[in-house]
């Protein structure tokens, strides 16, 4: 039959309280009553198993001397200071076990927390890079735009020159060039009117990128501490999950090396 490290420990005590191994003491003692050595375990003596009474061992009857008991009693506290010893090591190696076990399970629920944290940083920092790849495409469309506003403006100026000219030359049709430059002149201003619009509108799109840039650089820092923290508390984890492993290997090999140590009772105790 195979037992793991913990039920090994729980075995270990259940026995021990039981009365398998020491036990409370009898009522009595070498002599009169059902006295005997501890309570009703099976290493601890029985109720009134060299106890009193009118017995061939008792303190009335008319048996052996007292040294034959004086000895047995000195056999039994020596059996019970083994077992006492035995079940302090158990329990130094069980209280081991617990904690780094405890540890361990703090270190992956630390893990997990930090993993969580890292994936809300990596969806954040997409957020951003799509965010700054719409701003890219809005800034390139508005420098588009300001080139064909530059290039009909200067198309417009154009215009406006050769119909000032024509005022000039052409003095029977000085009317209608005259409407000509005034439509020009208008028009030109309109242009002009837009090429400044355009302009604003192309400095707060390179305002915009400025900032995303900005915030897009923070987050990538912060993602490569969280990712580096990740990776702590994972190896912290890892190492906590040995450390435990080990500590339950390390209590069966003890347990084991105190069954044989020629306490025969707490062997049959153990294995049945």
């Amino acid at each position: 039959m195979k037992f793991t490290s913990l039920s090994i420990v729980v075995l270990f005590f259940g026995v021990a309280h039981s009365g398998y191994i020491g036990g409370g003491g009898g009522s009595g003692g070498f002599g009169g009553g059902h006295g005997g050595f501890g309570g009703s375990g099976h290493l601890g003596g029985g109720s009134g198993s060299y106890g009193g009474g009118s017995g061939s061992y008792g303190g009335n009857g008319n048996g052996y001397a007292s040294g034959l008991g004086l000895h047995t009693i000195a056999q039994g506290s020596a059996n019970d200071a083994h077992s006492a010893v035995a079940n302090q090591h158990a329990a130094a190696q069980q209280a081991s076990f617990i904690a780094k076990t405890t540890l361990a399970q703090q270190a992956s629920q630390a893990a997990a927390t930090a993993k969580a944290a890292l994936a809300g940083k990596q969806v954040q920092l997409q957020n951003l890079e799509q965010q700054r790849n719409e701003a890219q495409r809005e800034l390139e469309s508005e420098i588009e735009q300001l080139q064909r506003a530059k290039q009909s403006a200067s198309a417009v100026a154009n215009a406006a020159q050769q119909a000032a000219k024509h005022v000039s030359v052409l003095s029977n049709a000085l009317d209608n060039a005259r409407s000509s430059a005034q439509q020009a002149e208008n028009a030109a201003g309109q242009a002009s009117a837009e090429l400044s619009s355009q302009n604003a509108m192309v400095a707060k799109a390179k305002s915009k990128i400025q900032d995303i840039e900005r915030r897009l650089a923070a987050s990538r820092a912060e993602y490569a501490a969280t990712k580096e923290a990740v990776h702590k508390a994972q190896h912290a984890a890892e190492k906590a999950h040995q450390n435990a492993a080990a500590a339950g290997q390390k209590s069966i090999i003890q347990l084991q090396e105190h069954g044989s140590d020629g306490n025969g009772g707490i062997e049959e105790a153990f294995w049945g």
